[in-house]
């Protein structure tokens, strides 16, 4: 099912990983953190993080062992026909709900900073039809345009994000587990269920060339988009304190408008910074698409994975225009926590224990 242009080396791989993990997401993980635990944020943040690199290490393990085979096909060598397609149909719900989820967030988010008057399904199209695009023409170049975004914006973020460093306030991070290590404990173990850009390593190990290098991949592409996270959690909640953090519906943006930096380049820099996450949306939602339909078509056992992106466009964006406003939004996405716990962990590990017992493999 591979075409001339389907295999990627470790480099377009690892930014294609970066490129898809960063998204508007981060603009809010400080407040949700805040609502769970207060100003232990930043520790549940990196407990979080260690739980997400075990998940990793099963996730890029598991693809290893099957390097030549992707996760619909491999699943049914271990499981059998039957509960393989049932498992790889839940991982493409899940896929499916993710991508509705960033695309209701980052609509939102451009509705509320760049474009108050444009209709939803202007943004919305305006987002899919690059997605369809890209998807349409390979993985290749779907991994070019996420490492000349990559390399573009990303230090642009990192630069505004380090330039608030000054004025974070430590006292905003006490006290010190005011509330006990159990609420922390259990908010790092959730986190789990929001690693679903690392689960495109069970897709996208047999594209590789040199798949035994797919755990460098898989961890640079974690890590980078870490550092930024938690460079965000801690400005925000250093600068705005806990209280407000759990109230603003974007901390990110709220921060910027705020306050007034030396030396900024532009009037209003919370615009900018909301303009520069918005295009970190697109390598996200085109990887989620890409990801999605790729699965299809093994499950399906099509030669072609393109019959697929009309349909899953256009249920994609069904599902991510249900939530009419932010308050509906948190609620009707909340299950995707566990969910992506399940895809994310159970799944993955219960997979690799059986494979390992049964001794299947790619020779």
């Amino acid at each position: 099912m591979f075409r001339n242009n389907d295999k990627i080396n470790t480099e377009e791989a690892t930014f294609f990983i970066i490129a898809s993990t960063i998204e508007v997401g981060m603009l809010t993980v400080s407040r949700n953190l805040a609502k769970e635990v207060g100003p232990d944020a930043w520790l549940a943040f990196l407990l979080g993080n260690v739980f997400t690199l075990i998940a990793t290490f099963i996730i890029v393990r598991l693809a290893q062992r099957f390097y030549k085979h992707g996760f619909a096909e491999f699943s049914r060598i271990i499981a059998g026909p039957v509960i393989g397609w049932i498992l790889s149909a839940v991982l493409v719900v899940y896929w499916i709900v993710v991508s509705a989820r960033v695309m209701s967030a980052s609509t939102d988010l451009v509705r509320t900073t760049l474009l108050d008057r444009t209709p939803i399904w202007v943004i919305v199209f305006s987002i899919m039809l690059i997605a369809v695009y890209l998807c349409w023409n390979g993985l290749e170049p779907l991994c070019r345009v996420s490492l000349t975004t990559v390399v573009v914006i990303l230090p642009l973020i990192t630069l505004i994000t380090l330039s608030l460093l000054s004025e974070v306030k430590i006292d905003n991070f006490l006290p010190f587990l005011a509330e006990g290590p159990q609420k922390v404990l259990k908010s790092a173990i959730m986190q789990l269920g929001d690693i679903e850009e690392m689960t495109f390593m069970l897709f996208l190990v047999p594209f590789m060339k040199k798949p035994e290098k797919a755990m460098k991949a898989a961890l640079f592409g974690l890590y980078i988009p870490v550092f930024l996270a938690f460079l965000s959690i801690v400005t925000q909640i250093g600068i705005l304190g806990v209280e407000l953090t759990k109230i603003y519906l974007s901390p990110g943006v709220a921060v910027l408008e705020e306050l007034q930096l030396p030396g900024a380049f532009v009037e209003r820099l919370g615009v900018a910074y909301s303009g520069l996450w918005i295009i970190l949306v697109f390598p996200t939602i085109c990887g989620l698409l890409y990801a999605i339909v790729v699965t299809l078509s093994q499950m399906f056992g099509t030669k072609s994975h393109r019959p697929f992106i009309i349909p899953v466009v256009i249920l994609t964006y069904i599902i991510s225009i249900i939530p009419g406003n932010t308050l509906e939004f948190e609620k009707f996405f909340m299950f995707l926590e566990p969910y992506g716990l399940i895809v994310s962990f159970v799944i993955p590990l219960l997979l690799y224990i059986t494979a390992v017992i049964r001794g299947v493999k790619d020779e």
